[in-house]
């Protein structure tokens, strides 16, 4: 037998659908055709952000940790496009290198992630890469594609007063689809290029983009089983690479990727600080 959807619950969703409708991003300059408002797409991320995290071993209990990643984050997303969504930054446990960003402005790195990097301009790279995924809504389209728009605008509604029994399910079923997010290649160039852009705004050093995306080529290549994961929501390909190049050469001539990083000793210092705690937590 056939289920119908209460009468209001379908008016709600066709008015949800025309009063968001189609809106100029403003990091992009493309036009969007989104069935949630901003405000639904900061509950959706604050519904599933608990479950999300603890599917990756939740927040790493450190708080310098903890304050590096949003001090290196916030520098990055203030000067990112989309103010309107919060930006939360922080650094899970998983010892599975990755890196996510939730609709609602929310952006983790994992601690396995950080571990493979080697200077802080490389983290600013990650941080502002999700970032751009963020401020260009790609993480909500990506939703919207996979989910179906009807179904995303009925999760959305119920997200916003979601509580109790019912809040956990759609928490659950939306940190799933969250964590399985895929990306197109399109969405990893536009989010390479606006990290780059956030980047040079916030001060580092551009090069940083093109050397974390060659080090995650190189551990494609040669520990393919264990940044599998990673690579099936975030493709890396060569053509990424010379993108990146190609602008900074055209756009921003005046760094050099030989120029040392200036917080090369700050970030050592964090490094080691994960170390040590993975290493008593094992």
């Amino acid at each position: 037998m056939k289920t119908l959807r209460p009468w209001w619950l379908v008016l709600a969703l066709a008015v949800s659908v025309t009063a968001v409708g189609c809106v100029v991003n403003p990091a992009t300059g493309e036009r969007q055709v989104r069935v949630i408002s901003t405000a639904e797409e900061i509950a959706i991320g604050e519904q599933a952000a608990p479950k999300f995290e603890a599917e990756f071993g939740g927040r790493v209990p450190v708080p310098a940790l903890q304050r590096y990643i949003r001090q290196v984050g916030g520098s990055v997303g203030r000067v990112s496009e989309r103010q309107e969504v919060p930006r939360q930054y922080a650094l899970l446990a998983s010892m599975v290198p990755n890196a996510f960003a939730l609709p609602g402005g929310k952006v983790y790195i994992t601690a396995g992630l950080m571990l493979q990097l080697t200077n802080e301009r490389q983290l600013a790279a990650v941080l502002g890469h999700e970032t751009g995924h963020v401020a260009a809504a790609h993480n909500v389209m990506a939703l919207q594609r996979q989910m179906g728009a009807a179904l995303l605008a009925e999760l959305a509604a119920a997200a916003v007063g979601g509580k109790g029994a019912e809040g956990a399910k759609l928490a659950t079923r939306l940190a799933t689809a969250l964590a399985n997010l895929h990306y197109s290649r399109e969405d990893e160039y536009e989010a390479d290029q606006l990290g780059i852009r956030y980047m040079t705004r916030a001060g580092y050093n551009p090069w940083g983009m093109v050397e974390l995306l060659k080090r995650l080529l190189a551990m494609s290549r040669s520990e393919p089983g264990r940044v599998g994961e990673m690579f099936q929501t975030h493709p890396i390909t060569s053509k990424r690479i010379r993108r990146a190049e190609g602008t900074i050469r055209r756009r921003y001539r005046q760094f050099s990727p030989d120029r040392p990083d200036p917080h090369a000793g700050r970030f050592v210092e964090m490094r080691v600080l994960l170390e040590r705690y993975l290493k008593r937590r094992s």
